[in-house]
Order: C-alpha cells, then sequence, then structure tokens
C-alpha cells in the first residue's frame, strides 16, 4: 500500500518540523504552521507504512497533525488579537485596575484611621 516512492530528505525534514511544530505549541510562527499543514495535505497515499489497514492510520493520522497545525496557528491569530486589539479585555483590565485602585485607598484609610466618613 505504499503508494509514493521514498521522499527526499527535505520532505522527511518537513514531516519532523511538522512534528515538532504540533507537539510545542507557540514555538513556530503562523505562517510555517500553515505551510507545513499545507505540505502534510498534499501527500497522497502513506510514506511510512505499508498494509491497507495502517496505511489508513497513517493517512488519518497525517490529516490530524494538519488539522493541529491549522489549529495552532489560528490560536496564535486569535491570542495576538486578544493580547492587541480586543477592546473587552482593554476595559475588564482598566476595571480591574480601578478596582484595585479603590481596593488600596480603603486599606490606606482603614490603616491609618481616616475612615471616619469623611473621605
Amino acid at each position: 500500500w505504499r503508494s509514493t516512492p521514498p521522499l527526499p530528505a527535505v520532505i522527511n525534514k518537513d514531516f519532523g518540523r511538522a512534528v515538532t511544530c504540533a507537539e510545542h505549541f507557540g514555538m513556530c510562527d503562523v505562517d510555517e504552521l500553515v505551510s507545513l499543514a499545507d505540505k502534510l495535505d498534499d501527500l497522497d497515499g502513506c510514506v511510512y507504512e505499508d498494509g491497507k489497514e495502517m496505511c489508513d492510520k497513517e493517512e488519518s493520522d497525517r490529516r490530524d497533525i494538519a488539522e493541529t497545525l491549522r489549529m495552532s496557528a489560528e490560536l496564535q491569530l486569535r491570542m495576538d488579537y486578544l493580547k492587541k486589539a480586543n477592546l473587552f479585555v482593554e476595559d475588564v483590565h482598566k476595571e480591574l485596575e480601578m478596582e484595585q485602585v479603590v481596593s488600596s485607598w480603603d486599606e490606606y484609610k482603614d490603616k491609618h484611621g481616616m475612615g471616619l466618613g469623611l473621605w
């Protein structure tokens, strides 16, 4: 069932990089993740396994790695947006900072006997 000839070393290197990127979130940038996923999807047949059942599993698992790479790319893009441009996140951070200031001021007043209702 091995329907493809042995692959050149550069392609095998891509396989190694694809697995490494899939196993270590954040290690690879979005463009590389998408490129590696596309390379995995472009392959037909099996590279490593013989026999129909094992070949089918290899193909399924290779598609799973490609999907994992795409999901990692999407999550990285979403995290970048969250950190840099998400208005809701910005508003929540401002509110939490204000709550901290108010809480600190209340603690200061209590500690220094300033809680006499004059503030």
